[in-house]
């Protein structure tokens, strides 16, 4: 069993920052490692890292504060990945199409990242400061506005305000499809019975049709 690491307090901001990483690589790592998990205990956290739980406070006030930040480092490099996937489309990439296409793939791409996505509202969101979740609020409205400023310089035709709304309304459905995508025990065995093969859920497709439903139904309006 791992023994925690004597404590000696951080005293440089360089030497702070270098422990909230540690604890978050390894958060990151537990999660891959439990990939039906849906939350996060302090003292397996405090255990893992070989830190005391006292010290792991000193970083995180909770659970739900560490994989909020999680969340946070996954949208950042979703949103590079997504830059990356639309440029490589070139001219044949500047239709709302391509950008739905892009999207749910990217996105699916990264299965922690939605995961997280489905229990923002549920458990991430919960026993945070009011401090702490005007950060966390701020960093997803800064995702949303630079997202809808890329879609648009591939579809100038669509104006910024109509793509904010729409990726303001991709989370609500990843926050449904992901679990609906990935069930669990029972549900999974029944929905793979021939006769419930309608109720299957396939994220990546179902997500690319939602949002290019949305987008089309933005350009009519």
């Amino acid at each position: 069993m791992n023994s925690p690491i004597p404590y000696v307090r951080a005293r440089s901001a360089e030497q702070k920052e270098e422990r909230r990483r540690h604890l978050l690589a390894t958060a990151r790592e537990m999660l891959h490692r439990s990939p039906e998990a849906l939350d996060l205990g302090i003292n397996e956290l405090a255990r893992e890292a070989q830190m005391t739980k006292s010290n792991v406070y000193r970083y995180f006030e909770s659970s739900e504060a560490v994989l909020m930040d999680l969340l946070v480092e996954e949208f950042a490099g979703w949103h590079a990945e997504l830059g990356a996937a639309l440029a490589r489309g070139g001219k044949a990439g500047a239709s709302v199409e391509h950008i739905a296409r892009v999207f749910a793939s990217t996105i699916s791409a990264r299965p922690l990242l939605c995961r997280l996505i489905s229990i923002l509202p549920s458990i991430l969101e919960r026993k945070v400061s009011f401090e702490r979740m005007v950060d966390f609020k701020g960093s997803l409205l800064a995702v949303r506005q630079q997202t809808a400023r890329d879609f648009h310089a591939r579809v100038p035709a669509m104006p910024v305000p109509a793509f904010e709304q729409v990726v303001k309304h991709s989370l609500p459905l990843i926050i449904g499809l992901w679990p609906l995508s990935n069930p669990a025990g029972m549900a999974a065995q029944v929905t793979e019975l021939p006769e419930l093969k309608s109720l299957r859920y396939d994220f990546e497709k179902d997500l690319e049709h939602a949002l290019l439903t949305l987008m089309r139904g933005m350009a009519q309006a």
